[in-house]
């Protein structure tokens, strides 16, 4: 299965009101990652189980966005109005931090003020690799799920199969990256890295397992190899490749290729095979290293969250 690109598919930072002014415009729907909520919620018992089973529903499936201040049954931009926005983010934090199990982590929140003098408050959850979560507000335990019609309570077949999703996400990461480490060694590739000590990255963000994405991926908005003055593109099925110069012998000192389903894998030479006595010596460049794996996840973060894309 393939889904469409998120209606809000951009960094939360770079949302704005002409953002959600298009929203409205294009009289987008709810869907499977975006609601609409009129208004905050507010202090009462009731409306915090309802904010808690949103926003778990969002971490226990793909992720998605909730817009405050927007109502889709009359199509308005109305806001809120909030005197503190700081208070109210605080406040809605402070829900999440007390109110669920296992603890969320990834949710963003961004303020963005109107013309009108009013808000809205865009929540953006990652799809989580904690889940299930449980609303545990008052005693409560209570695990909610979602779909294209919106959230459901989860049932003992649900639970059963979110339980065993999570327990196989370790196996499934581990099998993504050997795949990777593979690949390095020129398995169903052009070519291979050099033969010299190597660091090969996976990066995949939150909901790799839980959806078909595509993204749409050009040699524009790739991730760029690590330690390279020049590189090559090819256009390929998986994704976009780019990579180091290829040498004589048919290999490469650094290539990344980013897959259209959002996540990357890069490989780069991190030391060198040196004669000491007679004897073979591979040494590894200990600031290479850290320096290229700092560049490899900022940069492929940077670039998925072009495509409203959390993690990793």
């Amino acid at each position: 299965m393939i889904i469409a690109e998120m209606p809000l598919e951009q960094p939360i930072g770079g949302i704005d009101e002409a953002t959600l002014r298009r929203l409205v415009d294009n009289q987008v729907s709810e869907s499977r990652d975006l609601e609409f909520k009129r208004e905050l919620p507010s202090g009462g018992d009731e409306a915090t189980r309802e904010f808690l089973a949103d926003v778990t529903a969002f971490a226990n499936a793909q992720g998605g966005d909730i817009v405050f201040g927007l109502d889709e049954e009359n199509g308005v931009l109305s806001g809120v109005a909030v005197d503190d926005p700081d208070a109210a983010i605080l406040r809605l934090e402070g829900k999440l931090q007390t109110g669920v199990e296992p603890r969320l982590i990834g949710v963003r929140i961004k303020w963005v003020p109107l013309d009108n003098g009013r808000g809205v408050l865009v929540l953006r959850i990652p799809g989580s690799l904690s889940a299930p979560h449980r609303v545990t507000f008052k005693n409560g335990a209570r695990f909610y799920g979602r779909n294209s019609r919106g959230k459901y309570e989860l049932d003992v077949h649900d639970l059963r199969h979110a339980f065993t999703e999570a327990a196989q996400l370790p196996q499934q990461f581990r099998q993504l990256h050997g795949e990777a480490v593979a690949a390095s060694q020129s398995v169903d590739m052009p070519f291979a890295i050099n033969q010299a000590p190597t660091a090969v990255i996976s990066v995949a963000p939150l909901g790799l397992f839980r959806e078909e994405r595509r993204i749409g991926v050009t040699r524009d908005n790739a991730v760029v190899p690590v330690r390279v003055g020049s590189y090559i593109t090819l256009e390929m099925i998986e994704g976009v490749m780019m990579h180091a110069p290829v040498g004589d012998d048919g290999k490469v000192a650094s290539y990344a290729l980013t897959y259209r389903t959002g996540r990357t894998d890069s490989a780069f030479v991190i030391g060198g095979v040196r004669q000491h006595n007679g004897e073979e010596r591979r040494t590894v460049w200990p600031t290479t290293f850290e320096q290229g794996l700092q560049t490899m996840t900022n940069g492929t973060q940077m670039q998925l969250r072009q495509h409203g894309i959390e993690g990793p």
